[in-house]
């Protein structure tokens, strides 16, 4: 055929000019490709089913355990306030002060009818010792005697009264001055120096220090699965590498919008936590069965992450996955490999698709 287009005159050397260059060109791309290599500096390792935790990671924030607001016990103006917000407290130290005046007085008068109920007993009681020996005599009848006796209860009675109200008012005189029930932070400042103080209406909030924990809200289908013996990891952007934590309670009812359970986590003692700060908290929901490849084995190739995998011919293929999560040196593979496939360690820089091994390598111990 293409001898009789040949002989054809004109014919034959315009479909040279077109061939010529063609088979010119191909020439010189097939002296570019690398000819296969044959490798033995590379070791093998092979893909295989491995049993892991399985988690579930929900968002939460820090928060104090322990928030308490102040109030005072009694009615007064408020003549110090010595704490603002954000300022760290000791437990006892004194954070306001009530202007005692009214105190004050409630206790004097309270000491004065105490020291007139017991003028009034003392007196009774003579009265009493008096009638009592007249009445041996008949000088007096016995009707005088019981009457004498019934106001010496009386005044025995009020004195008791008199003294209770003492306490009382000596116990308010302690209230006038307001301490701290923890080692904690300011973190609401309700009143001013010069406003009235009333009982029951907060003046302070502090929230505790050594009480921080991770407030998160799991899902309805997975709070019967949380295992208080599993520890909890719980990350924060603010606070750099995992923190343990315990699971410390769930609150057995859901929130009727989100479904949702309120859990709170025990945080460890560590520096820097700080109420407010977001993070996440990973829960241990049992075992589950991944397939998971040795993270040395992992390579880059056009922007994509894979491994050069061995066919059962002896050539190496790089092979592009879809991986999940890194598990002590190991890498989850959810697509591109299947159990029992053998993978490059480490592969060198110049390892390319079509290399061979002259005989199957065993695998890496």
């Amino acid at each position: 055929m293409i001898q009789a287009v040949l002989g054809r005159p004109g014919i034959g050397c315009r479909l040279l000019v077109w061939v010529l260059p063609l088979c010119l060109a191909a020439c010189g791309d097939g002296a570019d490709l690398p000819a296969p290599r044959t490798r033995t500096d590379i070791a093998f390792d092979e893909a295989s089913v491995r049993e892991v935790p399985r988690y579930y990671t929900v968002p939460g924030s820090v928060i104090a355990d322990e928030r308490v607001q102040l109030s005072s016990r009694i009615s007064g103006f408020i003549r110090k306030l010595a704490v603002r917000e954000g300022e760290v407290v000791r437990e006892g130290q004194v954070l306001v002060e009530i202007d005692p005046a009214d105190v004050d007085g409630a206790v004097q008068r309270a000491a004065a009818s105490v020291a007139s109920a017991r003028a009034d007993l003392a007196d009774a009681r003579v009265d009493v010792d008096k009638f009592t020996a007249l009445t041996r005599t008949g000088a007096v009848p016995i009707d005088t005697l019981r009457k004498a006796e019934v106001r010496r209860d009386v005044a025995q009675a009020r004195l008791a009264e008199a003294q209770a109200a003492l306490g009382t008012a000596n116990a308010q005189r302690a209230y006038t001055s307001i301490t701290s029930p923890v080692d904690g932070t300011v973190v609401a400042r309700l009143r001013e120096s010069g406003d009235l103080a009333t009982p029951g209406l907060p003046i302070l909030e502090l929230e505790a220090r050594n009480t921080l924990v991770f407030q998160t809200y799991v899902a309805e289908s997975r709070v019967a699965q949380l295992d208080p013996a599993q520890p909890v990891q719980v990350e924060l952007d603010a606070v750099p590498g995992p923190h343990a934590g315990r699971l410390l309670r769930v609150v057995p009812s859901a929130d009727p919008a989100t479904r949702r359970y309120e859990v709170k986590v025990s945080l460890s003692a560590t520096g820097g936590l700080l109420p407010g700060m977001f993070g996440r908290a990973r829960f241990v929901l049992g075992n589950e069965s991944v397939l998971t490849v040795p993270r040395a084995a992992l390579a880059e190739r056009g922007g994509l992450e894979g491994v050069f995998g061995l066919t059962p011919d002896g050539e190496i293929a790089f092979r592009w996955l879809r991986t999940r999560r890194e598990i002590d040196g190991h890498v989850e593979v959810t697509a591109g490999l299947a159990p029992g496939d053998r993978v490059v360690l480490n592969p060198p820089a110049d390892l390319r698709d079509g290399d061979r091994l002259t005989a199957p390598a065993a695998p890496a111990q």
